[in-house]
């Protein structure tokens, strides 16, 4: 894959043009009728709305027929083509009657054009289920073999357009997008930018010899949804190319006696559904300090967004960067004990 391709967007774009009239004009414009209810759902990225039809619309088993989920992307993030790679890898899970949510398919297309608004869309059947803080041994062991179903099917083919997970485009790229947002001006920032050279040094050689395939992305326990019949996997707009291990360790990420049983309950019925024995568990604070290192960029290049401000007030303290700066150095630290490669900082 090309890194300059997805790589997180360029500059953040806000939704201003984006009213309950156009929502509800795009949905009717597909040929939906709808009661004129809608509903903004909880989504710092897109846009997403939950909208009642006026004539239910059978969409399968689990389900809500009276409702759609219409999802707008944010404009400068994914190309059509990215979406449309994420939307056929969920059609095809689908078909191998793997729990996900697949967009609607609408005269044939999915990935949809808001021509008032300029923007991609797409509808999804609205999922009745709920959201769990804990596992018990049963739900740990689903959820491994859920996430086991979708690596077998993402084994099978490629993305040609989706992010890959790598140093560079985790590291390197999230340090170029802190650096030009020029939005904190504190010591502490500029120490923790001058580590990440550091760690993408550090890391570049533990993740090379792992294989990658298509993976969901960001499998925590918010993207699977309990329903009557089992979980379901939702979300796939981070979905990519990677080591499967970065869907294995979101999910049970502590490193108490707790999470660590239900960890080996979860990879046990993983490995049973994928006949996956070599795992490379030991890299989890690897994965974990990409995905902190990344989530300061993300937050970065959407601090045009009045909304990331709003949610995210302390991002540009200084309180803020020393404890960043202090996490980075420990994930450092332990990445390096454990490689038996020495940095100073």
């Amino acid at each position: 894959m090309n890194d300059s391709q997805g790589l997180w967007g360029k500059e953040t774009q806000h939704f201003h043009l984006l009213t309950p009239d156009h929502v509800m004009g795009a949905v009717e414009s597909l040929g939906r009728r709808l009661t004129g209810r809608n509903m903004a759902l909880n989504s710092l990225e897109n846009r997403v709305y939950d909208v009642e039809l006026a004539k239910p619309e059978d969409m399968g088993a689990g389900f809500s027929h009276q409702n759609v989920i219409v999802k707008f992307y944010r404009p400068g993030r994914w190309s059509k083509e990215q979406i449309q790679e994420e939307h056929t890898f969920l059609s095809t899970l689908t078909e191998f009657e793997v729990p996900v949510v697949a967009p609607l398919e609408i005269n044939g297309q999915t990935v949809l054009l808001n021509e008032e608004t300029n923007l991609f869309y797409a509808l999804f059947p609205k999922v009745m289920g709920r959201l769990k803080d804990e596992f018990n041994k049963e739900e740990s062991e689903q959820s491994g073999r859920l996430i086991g179903r979708i690596h077998n099917i993402g084994s099978m083919g490629t993305f040609s357009h989706r992010l890959a997970l790598s140093p560079v485009t985790f590291v390197k790229r999230s340090a170029e997008a802190l650096t030009d947002t020029k939005i904190v001006d504190h010591p502490s920032f500029g120490y923790y930018i001058s580590l990440l050279p550091q760690l993408e040094a550090l890391i570049t050689p533990l993740l090379a010899p792992l294989p990658v395939q298509r993976l969901h992305g960001d499998f925590h326990r918010g993207n699977i949804v309990w329903t009557s019949a089992g979980p379901m996997a939702v979300d796939f707009d981070d979905c990519l190319t990677g080591p499967i291990e970065q869907d294995l360790w979101l999910l049970k990420a502590g490193a108490d006696e707790d999470s660590l049983k239900e960890r080996e309950w979860f990879l046990s019925a993983y490995k049973e559904m994928t006949r996956k024995e070599s795992l490379r568990m030991d890299l989890t604070e690897v994965f974990r300090a990409m995905r902190m290192v990344h989530f300061n960029a993300w937050i970065a290049k959407r601090w045009d967004d009045h909304s990331f401000q709003r949610i995210f007030p302390q991002f540009t303290s200084a309180g803020y960067w020393d404890k960043e700066l202090i996490d980075l150095r420990v994930q450092i630290s332990q990445i390096s004990d454990r490689s038996g490669t020495q940095f100073g900082y």
